[in-house]
């Protein structure tokens, strides 16, 4: 390039850059956003034609279409025997698991079905033209000819190898797991409806300390005013009450909400209308015995859990798959025979006959086709052990920790139960003594906050508990549903 185009180059840059620093300059004065910064990004997607934002309050009643007509709520009367077993028969999973088990079911016919005989028909027309000279006469002709053929053939397949076999017992573990995966659905939803249910009796209790801790600030408030209004207590006491009187209303909504909340979770779980009014027969949480060792809770685990059978009959299938792969090796013998007719003239009734024939087919190489298979077959068993002794060890875990966990829980009533006393007779001192003028406002409000804190955990400590026997009767695989004998 010439020294005359790099001046020409270099004055063109100059003029640009100026350009740019006069419109950059320009728009400050100005108030607008300069190209290329942040704030004209943001100022572009704002005016941007086709794409703008709705920041239009659809959540106004006048807006929205209007509602349809809806039942009035209902009110039943529950329990936690009637949550669980309107959950049970309700629950969908439960149902897609037995569609499951019937699919199991078929899949055992259909592989037991290899080993009858099987019956075909068969039906042929056909119709053939020849042209072709009479060796007597020496002229050349054209024949037409029908015919028509049926035929009843049975197969039946003696001895395929140990193949079939094979197949029919795997197909029948898969049955048994597929039977286990209904039982462990059942168990799975006997837990939910138990855990919501004892979630809603937390949350009504719950709602009731919230709303005492209303009431008892109220009265207090209601004392302190008077005291303020005699003059004997200072306006920093009526102040700090109604704080904590503001506070406690606060929490109290938030509870209602809560219980709100868990009904229609409990609801929802028995896939009753949303808006059904649960009342609980009793909203007290009941403290069943819990007498079983750790050592029996494991055994039982092991023996009864689902997950730990379902294992079982995965292996036990893994095996026989492994069967199956080795009849790859060995021959296959089978027998038939049938009985056919034909004829000129349809339907083709008249001429009959018969054959009876056996055989024996024995693929004496394959290409290492079956060398693979049985590789394959018995890596996916070894495969499925090592499951087995992984969800043993996983379920031994689960049932310690649901053990230990009750057993914390237990400890915890004890010690809130005591603490509830304690926190109820503080409460009363504390405010004798404000209201005969020898204590202080400071230790009403925290005799009020002890005693919120205290009645929350032990409510929460008998749902823990609850929930934690229900959780373990889960992890020991108990079943939830017991069958008549006719239906097992």
């Amino acid at each position: 390039m010439k020294r005359n185009e790099y001046r020409r180059l270099g004055a063109a840059v100059l003029t640009a850059l100026m350009l740019t620093a006069v419109s950059t300059a320009e728009a400050a004065d100005e108030g607008k956003a300069v190209p290329g910064t942040a704030a004209a990004t943001v100022q572009q997607a704002l005016e941007h034609p086709g794409k703008q934002v709705n920041f239009d309050n659809m959540l106004l009643a006048e807006k929205l279409p209007a509602a349809p007509e809806t039942a009035p709520a209902e009110s039943i009367q529950i329990d936690l025997k009637g949550a669980v077993s309107t959950a049970i028969q309700n629950n969908r999973d439960i149902r897609i698991s037995e569609y499951a088990l019937t699919q199991a079911e078929a899949a055992v016919s259909e592989a037991a079905a290899a080993k009858n005989p099987a019956l075909g028909y068969t039906f042929s027309a056909s119709r053939n033209r020849s042209e072709g000279t009479n060796a007597t006469t020496g002229r050349t002709g054209v024949s037409i000819r029908n015919s028509y053929s049926n035929g009843l053939n049975v197969t039946w397949p003696l001895w395929t190898g140990g193949r079939t076999e094979g197949l029919i017992d795997a197909a029948r573990y898969q049955r048994d797991a597929a039977e286990e995966a209904v039982y462990l659905s059942e168990a799975d939803t006997k837990l939910n409806a138990t855990s919501a249910y004892y979630q809603y009796l937390e949350a009504i209790n719950l709602e009731d300390v919230s709303r005492e801790s209303v009431e008892n600030l109220s009265s207090h408030l209601t004392n302190v005013q008077q005291q303020y209004n005699a003059g004997i207590v200072a306006k920093l006491d009526v102040l700090s009450s109604n704080v904590s009187l503001a506070n406690a209303k606060q929490e109290y909504i938030t509870a209602q909400n809560t219980k709100d909340v868990a009904e229609a979770n409990l609801n929802n779980i028995m896939r009753l209308p949303m808006s059904t009014k649960l009342i609980p027969t009793d909203t007290n949480f009941p403290e069943p015995e819990f007498t079983i060792t750790m050592d029996q809770a494991l055994a039982i685990a092991d023996k009864n859990r689902w997950e730990i059978l379902q294992a079982e009959y995965a292996y036990k299938a893994a095996k026989e798959q492994v069967r199956v792969a080795k009849s790859g090796y060995l021959p296959t013998i089978s027998v038939s025979g049938g009985y056919n007719w034909d004829d000129d003239d349809f339907p083709g009734f008249d001429n009959e006959g018969w054959n009876i024939s056996g055989g024996l087919t024995w693929s004496l190489w394959d290409g290492g086709a079956t060398d693979a298979q049985i590789k394959s077959a018995n890596a996916a068993a070894k495969s499925a052990k090592e499951s087995l002794e992984q969800i043993r060890e996983s379920v031994a875990l689960e049932v310690r920790q649901d053990y230990l966990n009750i057993l914390a829980a237990k400890e915890k009533i004890r010690a809130t139960e005591a603490a509830v006393a304690e926190a109820e007779e503080a409460y009363k001192i504390a405010t004798v003594r404000y209201k005969s003028g020898v204590g202080i406002n400071l230790d009403v409000l925290d005799a009020q906050y002890n005693l919120n804190a205290a009645r929350t955990n032990y409510i929460t400590a008998m749902y823990d508990y609850n929930v934690g026997l229900a959780t373990l009767e889960k992890a020991l695989g108990i079943p939830a549903v017991i069958r008549a004998e006719n239906e097992k």
